[in-house]
């Protein structure tokens, strides 16, 4: 399984770095929707959608949806912060309701309807916000490469410190290898990362670095409520990937779980930060 992990890494992560600084923005929204499409497929089938109509379909008006913001958020650009705040709302009641309800069976996604509409909050809002970021940065695609490592290195000081310190179990219903210590660790790493690319590579003009900091490591908790989400789901599905698309990885949602939360609160912390 670790051999495949590094195997799958090493061919897809220069693919996807090369594609986001040569590739013109329309084949990048293209490219998203290909990997969109993946997860939303992977995402239907936990809720319950067996049929492969019923799974085409999904996938198909989460498309449109998704399509129906890029279009309409270049006509008013109030509109993808009303859009992004949506967003990082329904990020903060998922929070409160993974913290709060231990029993997965109760509350978000304990019906049918909760998970299929919980699809459209998780995926969409991705889809529109990493398009958004490449279309604004004059110099693509350096703020969604920032991300990705970014959730990146959350992950794996999170998986580091966990294993080292960890005691207090962080959501032992959804996720019991997740602690706070780990949770600690993935941001201080990000602090880090932070600190490091403000004073020596790149910070958002007109951003003091103790802001930029601060954005970094609001965005790496978020990143962990958007893991904690798609395992909830799982969870309710009694699975253990989301699909077997990528060797060693699992499904695409489980490589860009994380990113589901991180990509629209980042997007929405740097609008408001650099008004």
């Amino acid at each position: 399984m670790l051999k495949q992990r590094i195997l799958t890494a090493v061919i897809l992560v220069p693919l996807l770095v090369a594609a986001l600084f040569y590739l013109s923005l329309p084949w990048l929204t293209l490219i998203f929707a290909v990997f969109m499409a993946a997860a939303a497929w992977e995402w239907a089938g936990l809720t319950g959608l067996r049929h492969i109509a019923a799974r085409l379909a999904y996938v198909a008006v989460l498309l449109l949806f998704g399509v129906l913001g890029l279009k309409l958020i270049p006509l008013d650009p109030e509109l993808i912060v009303s859009f992004l705040t949506a967003s990082a709302l329904w990020w903060l009641w998922a929070l409160v309701e993974l913290i709060s309800r231990r029993d997965v069976t109760r509350g978000m996604f304990a019906t049918m309807t909760g998970r299929v509409v919980g699809g459209f909050l998780v995926l969409v809002p991705l889809w529109v916000a990493a398009v958004y970021l490449l279309a604004a940065d004059e110099e693509r695609p350096r703020v969604l490469l920032f991300l990705l490592v970014l959730v990146w290195v959350a992950d794996s000081a999170a998986y580091f410190a966990g294993s080292v310190f960890g005691r207090t179990r962080l959501a032992p219903h959804v996720s019991p290898g997740k602690t706070v210590e780990g949770v600690a660790g993935g941001v201080l790493g990000v602090v880090l990362l932070a600190w490091l690319c403000g004073t020596i590579l790149w910070k958002f003009e007109g951003m003091s670095l103790a802001t930029w900091i601060g954005l970094a490591a609001v965005t790496a908790l978020f990143s962990v409520v958007g893991d904690l989400t798609e395992s909830k789901l799982k969870r309710i599905a009694g699975v253990k990937d989301s699909g077997r698309l990528l060797p060693g990885h699992g499904g695409v949602l489980d490589r860009i779980d994380a990113l589901t939360s991180a990509v629209p609160v980042f997007a929405l912390g740097a609008i408001f930060l650099l008004k």
